[in-house]
């Protein structure tokens, strides 16, 4: 892996607390305010147990880039791990794939803060609306990883914060009748369900693309990436729980706002501002975390001249200015003309073959024998 000049490299500010916050902010939004109520359709209240096995898949790519993430610390995340070990073109491929991705999901976010926020504001055009926070955040990102990583900290603690008390405030309601029923849907809707819900994980992963700027990233990028995944699961599963006890199951198949729901019935309705809050605060930690991480797929490319050498320029604050501006640009040009919501679900089937040729590239990383291959974390159960 060739070195860098100084001037080149990003300088490491992240430490483990942002990298944590960056892999949790990219999980916890729409999976958790929207997708209950819908995967409550197919399972009834056997959701619960749906969350709890929709990790399983993720837990190979997971560890896979954090592998990856150890031994090459550099931007650009899937594009580095697959241009080395299978070549520009598949590398370009997934670079180019996983930018647009990224872009897709970060405009996906902003319509649903935009949702939100336009509760407050009914009367301004919801356009506007998302456009001027993708702005704010283009420039929150322009002062550097840093700024944008304490910003994702402070947007983590207080959104973790009020689901911890909501989870505690549903615990007091919590009712047994559902659990007779639990399975009323049948057993195969457990794990059809599961696969549904599974892309509510896989902005965890996200966070690699940033290993190059995290401090000592041998241990912080594998410890935020397993941290971020545990919250995830724990807030998934009892949060699921809670809507499932509090909210009659009728009532909770196909509610499009279920967290909003379970609060009014907890605890009025000053409960569901305080899930509007949240939700704001969940959505806008997506984008953020987004939009610092997509931003270095550019940067990676332009490193190798694929596209042009102003990418890889940073600018006063160590920071990838060209890459950041383009692709905030990019985020408010889909919000204006398409509509992001339909492309970020046929997103995520790209993701899903990103994420096995992630783990394929370990395959061929370990078994080449390249000396200079020295992961400080290895995937366990390597075959």
């Amino acid at each position: 892996m060739a070195e860098l000049k100084a001037s080149q490299r990003l300088k490491k500010q992240l430490g483990l607390l942002d990298v944590y916050a960056i892999a949790t902010g990219s999980t916890l939004s729409a999976g958790f305010f929207l997708l209950p109520g819908l995967a409550a359709v197919q399972a009834g209240p056997a959701i619960i147990l749906a969350y709890a096995l929709a990790i399983i898949p993720l837990l190979p790519a997971l560890a896979c880039k954090a592998e990856l993430g150890t031994a090459m610390p550099r931007a650009g995340g899937v594009y580095f791990y697959l241009d080395r070990t299978m070549g520009p073109a598949i590398g370009t491929i997934g670079g180019f794939g996983t930018w647009l991705v990224l872009v897709l999901k970060v405009s996906f976010a902003l319509v649903g803060l935009g949702a939100y926020l336009h509760l407050f504001l009914p009367n301004v055009p919801l356009t506007p609306i998302v456009v001027g926070i993708a702005l704010l955040l283009g420039v929150l990102n322009l002062l550097g990883s840093k700024s944008a990583g304490g910003f994702q900290v402070f947007l983590v603690v207080g959104l973790l914060s009020i689901l911890a008390a909501f989870i505690v405030a549903g615990a007091t309601r919590i009712e047994t009748a559902p659990f007779e029923n639990f399975f009323e849907e049948g057993i195969d809707s457990i794990f059809s369900t599961a696969g549904f819900v599974y892309i509510s994980y896989i902005g965890i992963t996200k966070v690699a693309s940033l290993s190059e700027e995290v401090k000592d990233p041998e241990k912080n990028l594998p410890k935020g990436i397993f941290l971020a995944m545990i919250t995830a699961v724990v807030v998934y599963v009892l949060g699921t729980t809670v809507m499932v006890m509090v909210v009659p199951m009728d009532q909770l198949k196909g509610d499009y706002t279920p967290v909003a729901t379970t609060a009014q019935i907890i605890l009025g309705d000053w409960g569901v501002y305080v899930v509007v809050v949240a939700a704001l605060l969940a959505f806008t930690s997506v984008a953020n975390a987004g939009i610092l991480s997509a931003s270095r797929y550019p940067l990676a490319m332009s490193r190798d001249h694929l596209i042009p050498r102003a990418f890889a320029k940073l600018g006063f604050r160590n920071n990838p200015t060209t890459s950041v501006t383009v692709t905030v640009a990019l985020i408010i040009a889909f919000l204006i003309t398409i509509d992001p919501i339909k492309i970020a679900k046929l997103a995520s089937s790209f993701q899903l073959v990103m994420f096995a040729m992630v783990c394929f590239a370990v395959l061929v990383m370990r078994e080449s024998g390249i000396e200079s291959y020295d992961p400080a974390y290895k995937a366990p159960w390597y075959p």
